[in-house]
């Protein structure tokens, strides 16, 4: 089954600057066009002499909601304060005209989720190294938050609580970053999490953080394995048939040996993933600077962003061409004549694909549901 479907591209911030009248204007920032919308927020291409920024704001039915407008003011006040390569950077946080709203870096490229989308339509795969070096960034990127301390030195104890690979961006120069820490957990929010409530995208959440149980910077590691786990494997891991079989399935933490599901997968990568995947806090990574190191080093000095860039030109040279000269880009699927090069592992052919399917079908139906 594909995973989800390829979200709209974003422009990068350095094109040229949009030539259509503004929606509307916040102070200093003139509103052009929305680019993405949650459950909560919407973001929009805005403009502050003539630099173009990512403004996210709350969602005009929501404007009132007292709840959601400081879980809002809570994001922004954690993401101004993150300063690091692989973290979206954020500009300003304000409030013009009854509306909230935070400016940041406006990206160019796709979310992982995107980039996995792609690979599935063009019957490819990143390869392992590849896999390794993109999840080490995010774990350099959770490490410095996790490590942030405020003005007066005591920890932020920030735990981000929704990595997923929508939650994490990979441009078209191969930079990576995390994005949208609009549910992450820290010391100073205004706006709190009632024990025994749940957030997060279920079939990434640690067993700890699925049963509502307090949380700390380890349940964000095994988040980013599950990430990792499933992009190496090309399949899910924890999704059931609903979330009630999700949550029970992640509350079970029973993770199969990729090398035993996926020919060729490499002992070494589980060896790096396996710690982050144990059920027990205790037994995982005690830091994601510990995974990022067992990562790189799975990956070697070879992998870097311009390996990665060069994988991005292959798997999205429409939207990549259309956000270079700032035109409005397609959403279609790539098109699977497109041959990708050595950066990215050819999937299995179909017809041998069918047959091992009709081989192992029997004995593996319910352990794949």
């Amino acid at each position: 089954m594909p995973f989800g479907t390829l979200r709209p591209p974003v422009t990068s911030g350095s094109a040229p600057p949009l030539v259509s009248p503004p929606l509307m204007r916040l102070g200093p920032y003139e509103v052009r066009a929305r680019i993405a919308e949650g459950g909560m927020a919407a973001v929009y291409v805005a403009s502050r002499d003539g630099q173009l920024v990512a403004l996210k704001m709350i969602r005009e039915e929501y404007v009132r909601n007292e709840e959601f407008l400081k879980m809002f003011l809570d994001e922004g006040k954690i993401v101004s304060r993150l300063r690091h390569p692989n973290i979206v950077q954020t500009f300003d946080l304000g409030s013009e005209q009854g509306q909230a709203f935070i400016a940041m870096e406006l990206l160019s490229g796709q979310s992982l989720h995107a980039v996995w989308d792609a690979c599935r339509a063009r019957g490819v795969r990143l390869t392992y190294p590849m896999i390794a070096w993109i999840g080490a960034r995010v774990a350099d990127a959770l490490h410095y938050a996790h490590e942030l301390r405020d003005e007066q030195g005591r920890p932020c104890d920030i735990v981000h609580r929704d990595v997923n690979p929508s939650n994490v961006f990979i441009t078209y120069e191969g930079v990576v970053k995390v994005i949208d820490f609009g549910l992450a957990k820290a010391a100073n929010r205004a706006s709190k999490t009632a024990t025994g409530v749940i957030k997060g995208k279920v079939a990434y959440m640690s067993p700890e953080q699925a049963m509502g149980e307090p949380l700390d910077r380890r349940s964000d590691v095994f988040a980013l394995g599950t990430t990792l786990w499933e992009l190496a494997c090309d399949r899910r891991l924890f999704k059931g048939d609903d979330e009630v079989h999700t949550l029970e399935r992640v509350h079970r933490a029973k993770v199969p040996d990729p090398t035993r599901l996926v020919a060729g997968f490499p002992p070494a990568l589980w060896a790096a993933l396996e710690p982050a995947l144990a059920r027990d806090p205790e037994a995982r990574y005690a830091t994601a600077a510990q995974m990022a190191r067992a990562l790189d080093a799975l990956a070697g000095p070879a992998m870097n962003e311009s390996a990665v860039a060069g994988v991005m030109r292959e798997l999205f040279p429409q939207e990549r061409g259309a956000a270079a000269t700032g035109q409005p880009q397609q959403h279609a699927q790539p098109p699977p004549s497109v041959t990708v090069s050595s950066p990215v592992r050819r999937a299995v052919p179909v017809v041998l694909a069918i047959a091992v399917v009709l081989v192992i079908v029997v004995v593996a139906a319910l352990a794949l549901r």
